[in-house]
């Protein structure tokens, strides 16, 4: 049994609080869970009630809330898909059936033959749909219909123009990412069904093209668009992209053992982390792909943190008549129009982020010492306006230099300055490093909301909701500016709790 004084210790660095002060009795901090089952079957319940039809005996997928045209050829598949992930988080009898009952729907209307339709990607991602399907229903007409048409699409979309590769389409303007990563990944998904090594091999034959063609950037990891028949590279950065990529290479590194192919998914990956703290652009791609190489590569403490942002910032900023929410997850999702494809993303991450812990803190009022310094969270001359600027100072006991800790429920928090009432706030809604942290008004945006994170015992880092970087003091100097940071688990992110 510890002595008094012992235990004391172990609370202190435990919670990072000092259980001396007359608050002690209070001051213990908890562990709560995020992205928990409950939301992700609420934002599944939500998207299905928002876009979901049931016609007779036809079960589909609508563009819009309001806009209620069938979605289209691929569009159908690529929805399809994020409904797995969710049957893969939470397989009940009922969502079986529905994956069933929206594969038959789909082959009904598309044909089991799918050579009308010149886009390779359409057929891609019809595959990845229905060999998905088939993996959760054990019917093998899904897996000979996705066998048949990724043989076709391959056989058609395959010349030696260019050097190789895949044609996006049959006009043969361009060979571009988005229809030769999706067939690397349905390729490895056959080759799994079916044993058969002609489905990898194949797959591997793409993506030694790919790699060579200039279109990825081995040393940046950015997987631009395409590679246009003149020869010239299509440059872009989008996350449709950089996803599908870090899945294929995943997909060929689990059945080769290759490095190449695991090193290649951890570049990109890392660049995709760097770049969207929290995602403003598809994201179900990124996501589906970065938790299969976290998951199978025992990168879980390396990845799950940049999911977890994703997960509350998609929850925080839902329209709450749906639960839906579409892509840009750094501001709340308006009212009006919504479109089923811009709203699967969510969907896709809850249900591919494994439940976490998140810390909390007991609300009360604080002073918050920087671990690399020593020095305290300070109102910079102790100003009170509006855009006054944060950086750390020595301890004086002045209300400048105090701050109540808010909760806002659901893991979610604001520090508000006792001597101004206003909250630390992410100047401009901004979502880039180095943007100034400063007093503002508070108005319930993602940029005055943050969780939790204890990335060493007795310190926290204090995430933002609309831009998933961290509260971050570079200098070690007094004066030094406050501002946002990509989380890196450095000292200079870490803050002590502790009553003034």
């Amino acid at each position: 049994m510890f002595s008094a004084c012992k235990k004391t210790q172990l609370e202190e660095e435990k919670t990072g609080l000092n259980v001396n002060s007359k608050m002690a009795a209070n001051l213990v901090a908890a562990v709560n869970p995020i992205n928990p089952l409950s939301n992700a079957n609420a934002a599944y319940d939500g998207f299905l009630n928002a876009f979901l039809v049931r016609s007779g005996n036809a079960t589909y997928f609508v563009d819009g809330i309001n806009k209620r045209d069938r979605a289209y050829f691929w569009g159908q598949a690529f929805i399809i898909t994020g409904i797995i992930d969710a049957y893969e988080r939470n397989p009940t009898p009922t969502r079986k059936q529905l994956i069933i009952d929206l594969t038959n729907s789909f082959l009904n209307q598309e044909t089991y033959d799918w050579s009308w339709n010149s886009w390779t990607d359409d057929i891609a991602w019809a595959c990845i749909a229905v060999i998905r399907a088939y993996n959760v229903t054990g019917d093998q007409t899904y897996r000979t219909v996705a066998a048949n048409n990724w043989n076709f699409a391959f056989n058609r979309g395959w010349d030696n123009v260019l050097g190789g590769g895949l044609w996006e389409n049959m006009d043969k303007h361009t060979k571009a990412s988005l229809a030769n990563n999706p067939m690397i990944i349905s390729g490895v998904f056959l080759y799994e069904a079916t044993g058969d090594a002609s489905f990898l091999n194949r797959s591997e034959q793409i993506y030694t093209w790919f790699r060579s063609s200039g279109i990825y950037n081995t040393t940046t990891g950015v997987v631009n668009e395409a590679k246009v028949n003149d020869g010239s590279i299509q440059f872009s950065e989008n996350s449709y992209n950089q996803g599908s990529f870090i899945n294929a290479a995943a997909s060929l590194y689990k059945h080769t053992g290759n490095a190449q192919y695991l090193n290649d998914a951890v570049r990109t990956a890392d660049f995709v982390v760097d770049k969207w703290g929290v995602m403003n652009q598809e994201a179900d791609a990124c996501a589906r792909g970065i938790a299969k190489l976290a998951r199978e590569n025992n990168m879980t403490d390396k990845y799950y943190p940049w999911l977890v942002r994703q997960s509350i910032a998609a929850w925080n900023n839902r329209r709450t008549d749906y639960n839906i929410a579409n892509n840009d997850w750094r501001n709340p999702t308006p009212s009006g129009e919504q479109f089923a494809m811009n709203c699967i993303s969510m969907v896709t991450v809850l249900n591919v982020t494994p439940e976490q812990e998140i810390v909390s803190v007991p609300t009360g009022t604080y002073r918050l010492n920087a671990r690399h310094n020593g020095l305290s969270l300070d109102a910079v001359g102790g100003a009170t306006a509006n855009n006054t600027l944060l950086d750390t100072w020595g301890y004086g006991g002045g209300n400048h230099q105090r701050w109540t800790l808010v909760s806002l429920g659901s893991g979610l928090y604001r520090l508000q300055g006792v001597g101004s009432g206003r909250s630390i706030n992410v100047a401009g809604n901004s979502g880039d490093n180095n943007a100034n942290i400063v007093l503002f008004d508070y108005n319930g945006g993602g940029n005055s909301k943050f969780y939790f994170s204890s990335p060493s015992s007795g310190y926290y880092s204090m995430i933002f909701v609309n831009s998933g970087k961290a509260v971050d003091v570079a200098g070690t100097a007094q004066g030094s500016t406050v501002v946002q940071w990509k989380p890196n688990g450095g000292n200079n992110q870490q803050w002590q709790f502790v009553a003034p």
